[in-house]
């Protein structure tokens, strides 16, 4: 696990400061390759976590023979061993035992085509000096990120955003930016909050050849969904689950789990246990008094017990206002999902006991575990009903639900589901995984961030919808979510603030493979209305304790309705300040008044609503955007 920054145009960039920038991905080691014998400049930079191939043999950046192909790189390939044979077969020899030279002679036998064998995480930089090109790329799912700029005839890359601001990329702010936040509280690609910073997406790649850049996809989801045998679906997953775990298992250095006690992280403990050739570390967070709705501890013991694990318990106990300008820092623009929080928390202290720890990340999207997706499939008999009663349920039945804001769910998803009842089924969902409405939102923004064109330059949800390759509203609800909801949100808080603490976590359920076959199976076989994640559950009933295979979803959440009431009050009342939003010009101080009050008076769940504009106020106080 690294961080990567690189750089090609007329002339040498010195690459050191965004290095510096870097140096929480990789505090192991440094490498810098430098070239200026073309028509093109190429500078590459890389900071080392060691995972793999501890000796210096795994330095980068790493270059094949005679040198005329030279590549940084960030992530695992799991299957390089399977690679390696192959390429030694036809006449390749290794240096190494790290999974980057793979890459290396792969692209030389294979070109752009090593790409679609590779199976693991990965941000790829490669300089090929013979045609004066170079190739970036991201994973097929989005676990490790990859930022490009472009500007003045040359092109700079990075894992963080932060690397290509050292670099002096423009902060000039893209206010395109700010209703997709609102709206989701992430970005989809490709923009981000600085006009001038573009985020590669998951499964793309970039080539930059005589002054031009090209994007084009390498890897989508192609195949409809279908009905199978269940039995033999069971009994295939069960197979590609231990070979998938088996596979992450590859380190040189001490591993652990994230273990909540759900179905989730107990699937992925219970397979390390198995495989693994020591006993296996969980951990798990623990919240304090008047916060029991959010602690999986017994869950969570439960579990460890019942495989033998070494288990450490985590208490939280943060100041949530001191770890507000951290979390910033880590994402290097707003990200409004709290979770994150717990993550920089949880990968702080298991950090100090293991380099790499592996997580559930991904088997809601894939196996169909959220509500929603139970709420999507009883929507099409709710659809029955006439088009008056639903109007008559969405606005004047739905109004009365008063919405729990200490974190019991049920009300404001039932409110929701009512309130949506009207609507075509694609406004529907994406109502459901949003935040502020439109018309919310355009209440809400101020002067400064008005009047700005093409503000849905990033993909709309519909037309994810549309491009979804089959099957009902479930499926291609899982589609979109695969594309948004999963890269965007969970596994771009999970890389930044792991890798904050220079912790490597590791997805086993975004694994492209299993992914693929998952997606391929009809969504109704998938889950009931009764049961979500059928086939996990049937695949994994001899290895986990009845109550853990019948127990719901829970959520790693943190009780932000309750800190914004205690631990949050006095810096919520300090950055929307109405003076301070009206000098700053980004939100209506009237409106955002409202929402705090109603908030507070706990008439409907509008924590994250609060909790996403004190980040984006404390983004903007740290970086200090330029005007767009």
């Amino acid at each position: 696990m690294c961080g990567i920054v690189g750089h090609v145009g007329r002339a040498p960039l010195d690459l050191a400061p965004g290095v510096f920038a870097l140096r929480h991905r990789g505090p192991d080691d440094e490498g810098v390759y430098r070239d200026a014998r073309g028509e093109t400049a190429c500078d590459l930079a890389f900071r080392r976590l060691a995972i793999l191939d501890l000796s210096p043999d795994g330095h980068q950046p790493m270059s094949n023979e005679d040198g005329s192909v030279q590549l940084i790189f960030n992530g695992e390939i799991y299957n390089h061993l399977v690679l390696r044979k192959e390429l030694e077969a036809r006449g390749h020899t290794f240096r190494s035992r790290a999974d980057t030279e793979v890459i290396l002679h792969g692209y030389e036998e294979w070109g752009d085509g090593v790409l679609q064998r590779l199976r693991g995480m990965f941000a790829i930089g490669l300089w090929d000096l013979k045609k004066q090109r170079l190739l970036l790329a991201r994973d097929r799912l989005g676990i490790k990120p990859l930022f490009v700029a472009e500007e003045n005839g040359r092109l700079l890359f990075g894992s963080e955003i932060k690397a290509l601001l050292a670099l002096g990329v423009s902060r000039e702010m893209d206010a395109r930016a700010l209703p997709h936040y609102l709206r989701y509280l992430y970005l989809l690609p490709p923009i981000t909050f600085f006009r001038r910073i573009r985020r590669l997406a998951p499964g793309e790649k970039l080539v930059w050849e005589k002054g031009r850049s090209e994007v084009s996809k390498y890897w989508d989801l192609a195949m409809p969904p279908q009905h199978r045998d269940e039995k033999l679906i069971v009994a295939q997953l069960r197979e590609m689950l231990e070979e998938v775990v088996r596979d992450h298992l590859q380190s040189d250095v001490p591993l652990g789990v994230f273990l909540s006690g759900g179905l989730d992280s107990s699937t992925i403990a219970a397979l390390m246990a198995r495989h693994s050739k020591t006993k296996v570390r969980s951990f798990c967070m623990t919240f304090g008094e008047g916060e029991g709705l959010y602690d999986e501890r017994e869950h969570a013991r439960r579990v460890a017990d019942h495989l033998g694990l070494q288990h450490t318990e985590v208490p939280v106990r943060p100041d949530v206002a001191e770890l507000l300008p951290e979390m910033v820092r880590g994402f290097d623009e707003p990200f409004g999902n709290p979770t994150a929080l717990l993550t920089w928390l949880l990968s702080r202290e298991v950090r100090k006991e293991v380099t790499v720890a592996l997580a559930g990340d991904g088997g809601d999207e894939v196996f169909l575990g959220y509500p929603r997706y139970q709420g999507a499939r009883i929507s099409g008999a709710y659809r029955l009903l006439p088009g008056g009663v639903r109007n008559a349920l969405a606005h004047q039945i739905a109004p009365l639900i008063r919405e729990s804001s200490i974190g019991r769910h049920w009300p404001r998803r039932a409110r929701e589901f009512l309130a949506t009842g009207a609507l075509s089924p694609e406004e529907m969902y994406e109502s459901w995984v949003g935040y502020f409405t439109p018309d919310e939102t355009d209440t809400l923004i101020g002067a400064r961030a008005r009047g700005v064109d093409g503000v849905e330059s990033a993909p709309h949800l519909r037309d994810l919808f549309a491009r979804a390759p089959g099957g009902g509203l479930v499926d291609r609800a899982s589609y979109v979510d695969l594309k948004t909801f999963l890269p965007a949100n969970l596994l771009c808080y999970t890389d930044r603030m792991s890798m904050a603490h220079s912790l490597e976590v590791r997805v086993p359920f975004c694994d492209h493979r299993l992914v693929e076959f998952m997606s391929s199976i009809a969504a109704d076989q998938r889950m009931s209305l009764t049961q979500s994640k059928r086939l996990l559950r049937a695949a994994m009933a001899d290895l986990l304790p009845p109550e853990t295979l019948a127990r719901g979803k829970l959520g790693f959440n943190p009780p932000m309705g309750i800190w914004l009431r205690k631990q949050l009050r006095g810096l919520t009342d300090e950055l929307l300040e109405p003076k301070r939003l009206a000098r700053e010009g980004f939100f209506d101080p009237k409106v955002v008044a409202d929402l705090v009050r109603e908030q507070r008076e706990g008439h409907r769940d509008l924590a994250l609503h609060v909790w996403s504009l004190l980040v984006f106020q404390s983004w903007q106080t740290l970086y200090k955007p330029e005007p767009s």
